[in-house]
């Protein structure tokens, strides 16, 4: 379980002061008048904030001491931004943002290899005008959301596609759709997860390429967790979704249409946990299989995951090649199966499985969730 961050007992304090010294005793065995510390015992004022299921425990020298507001749209790559704060220990693998509230007003777009922790010692809030965006979308100047295709997602048991099969989508709570068959040779497939995915936060996981489709696969989305002391309010969307494959390209190349990557992951720890607009980890949709008449088209696009409903596959680019596979969707979290290509074209890419959404079962995250949350 999640648990609220300020709740003593119960994952970890919203802000903890750690002694680092066993502190001195009377000679009648009591404390103390100072609180049981001698004068001369060192004490570590590090605060720390976090739950230990997820992201673990993050400490600062100091607590934070002055507020954040977006207000106008803002990029933030997690690789190199100065709005990523030092940390003692525990913020290694994240770009750790900290302030005494965050308030978040406009766009806040977060990409690069890191996952995004927002951390607030009194509360988090997004108005209507407000958009968190950590998802992977093609044709965008910043394509990969923050934290997108770790190097964890590889399995074993995948297979990948041949001939002019389409690849298979990315797994991560949901499995990847297969893509469909090819020019003769069958589409990709996926194993089971390689990882537990709710013991690090992390983002999503690429597509396959297809086959003679290479760089076809969609990526996954990314991540971002929010710890406050106090409140978590948002009303306006949190997107994590994964990226539509591309479609595979023509005779006389004709290839297999790329699978879809998975959604990311979103993660919320406060003792009071509102939302009232979309929640959305998602996987994209595959791309089409590719014409087998040179005088055809390549295929279309599958769609980015973005909203209530699903990524849609690609498709009506060719006649003969392979529709995409939608990505999944609400209680629905593997991705579907891309169709197989008529003749020689080239078979769809398979739909992204579902990221992961965790809270704690007293949040109140409103309707338009998707995968549903767990705990």
């Amino acid at each position: 379980m999640v648990c609220a961050t300020v709740i003593v007992g119960c994952g970890y304090p919203a802000l903890q002061r750690i002694s680092s010294g066993s502190g001195g005793s009377d000679d009648d065995g009591g404390g103390d008048s100072d609180g049981g510390i001698d004068s001369g015992t060192p004490v570590d004022t590090r605060v720390c904030y976090g739950e230990g299921a997820v992201i673990g425990k993050i400490c600062f020298a100091a607590a934070p001491t002055q507020p954040i507001t977006i207000s106008d749209t803002t990029t933030l790559d997690t690789s190199n931004s100065t709005m990523c704060m030092a940390t003692i220990s525990g913020g290694d693998n994240y770009c750790v943002v900290a302030a005494t509230t965050i308030t978040i007003n406009a766009t806040l777009r977060a990409t690069g290899p890191k996952p995004l922790v927002l951390i607030a010692s009194d509360s988090i809030t997004e108005s209507t005008d407000g958009l968190i965006d950590v998802r992977s979308h093609r044709g965008a100047a910043t394509e990969l959301g923050a934290g997108h295709d770790p190097v964890t997602c590889a399995s074993a048991a995948d297979t990948a596609p041949a001939a002019a099969g389409g690849g298979a989508g990315g797994n991560f709570i949901g499995k990847g759709g297969p893509g469909g068959t090819g020019n003769g040779g069958a589409g990709g497939t996926r194993g089971a997860p390689g990882m537990d995915p709710t013991t690090e936060l992390r983002g999503g996981c690429a597509g396959q390429d297809g086959a003679g489709n290479a760089g076809s696969g969609g990526h996954g989305g990314g991540a971002v967790f929010f710890v406050a002391g106090t409140k978590i309010d948002l009303h306006g969307p949190i997107l994590a979704g994964g990226e539509g494959g591309l479609g595979g390209p023509k005779a006389p190349n004709q290839g297999g249409g790329g699978g879809a990557g998975t959604g990311g992951m979103i993660g919320f720890s406060a003792p009071t946990i509102t939302a009232t607009y979309t929640i959305n980890a998602n996987g994209g949709g595959g791309g089409e299989g590719g014409s087998d008449n040179a005088a055809g088209a390549p295929g279309n696009p599958g769609d980015d995951a973005t909203g209530d409903t699903p990524a849609h596959g690609g498709k009506s680019g060719t006649a003969t090649g392979g529709d995409g596979g939608d990505g999944s969707i609400g209680t629905t979290n593997d991705g579907v199966k891309g169709n197989n290509g008529t003749g020689n074209a080239g078979g769809g890419g398979g739909g992204g499985g579902a990221g992961l959404i965790k809270a704690p079962v007293t949040a109140n995250l409103g309707t338009s969730v998707s995968p549903v949350a767990t705990p």
